[in-house]
């Protein structure tokens, strides 16, 4: 069976919404969702060694451009931003990063950097945290624009972030989407591990800059395709402070029309 695993959503930008959509798997011969399961052990993506398999791929790209950028051949995923995080922050947290001031303000975090309100650059990479402080989503960032069917869809091998005018960048003032595939080419991809976060669990943004952005997860759930563009919590495009949404495919759901059913959304907040 070939099919192409997406979401279907609706985004609220510039006080209309419009349709938004984003891949979740490929156009290769792939099993159901549970045959997957069973197949990927975490090891071979990223949790016990906090790098994604070999046969990941970076994208090219520019947040002057309307593509997403074309993939650009193998790459590993570089160092990890420090080897612990702090696993005691509450999942009601909002954090104490907030945007709006005219300099940057940087404060110590548990992945062994700083942290800044005012990020300059362009996003580079995303880390998700365990509550061991294992290194679960390790991937590389590249701006993603909806194409000619609404489809919002970073290459394989990197997640993107959702780059149309009116959305936020990680750390400023609003909604910052997220997507990434769940599966690629029959094998885990960027996001496969995020139906692991739990609420607590810490997720960095770094920058091409040398800036972080740190965010503390309080949700991780999955929404029907149906419930996401009617979710006004994920597209809190008006959110006076700094919010992060990161979103896949469900691979629990079966798959109906060539598409996962459902997806996971991760809800996080400043801190």
């Amino acid at each position: 069976m070939r099919h192409r695993l997406q979401f279907a959503g609706a985004a609220l930008a510039a006080a209309a919404f419009v349709a938004v959509a984003a891949g979740c798997g490929d156009n290769s011969e792939i099993g159901s969702p549970s045959s997957d399961s069973a197949t990927y052990s975490v090891s071979q993506y990223a949790g016990a060694t906090g790098s994604t398999h070999a046969r990941s791929m970076s994208a090219s790209g520019s947040t002057g451009s309307s593509s997403a950028g074309s993939a650009a051949g193998t790459t590993s995923t570089g160092g990890t931003p420090g080897s612990s995080t702090n696993a005691s922050a509450t999942s009601g947290a909002s954090g104490s990063s907030t945007t709006g001031a005219s300099g940057s303000a940087s404060s110590s975090t548990a992945t062994g950097g700083t942290t800044t309100t005012n990020p300059t650059g362009s996003p580079s990479r995303v880390y998700v945290f365990d509550s061991g402080g294992r290194t679960i989503v390790n991937a590389s960032l590249v701006p993603t624009y909806l194409d000619s069917q609404n489809v919002l869809a970073p290459p394989g091998g990197t997640a993107g972030w959702y780059a149309e005018r009116g959305w936020a960048l990680p750390g400023k003032r609003g909604a910052s989407i997220l997507v990434g595939h769940v599966t690629w080419g029959g094998a885990p991809d960027t996001f496969y591990n995020l139906l692991k976060v739990v609420p607590g669990n810490k997720i960095l943004v770094t920058y091409t800059s040398g800036d972080r952005v740190s965010f503390t997860a309080t949700q991780s759930r999955p929404v029907s395709k149906a419930a996401v563009p009617k979710d006004g919590t994920i597209w809190a495009a008006n959110s006076p402070t700094p919010v992060l949404r990161l979103i896949t495919c469900d691979p629990k759901t079966p798959i109906n029309g060539g598409h996962f059913e459902g997806n996971w959304v991760v809800w996080a907040n400043p801190g």
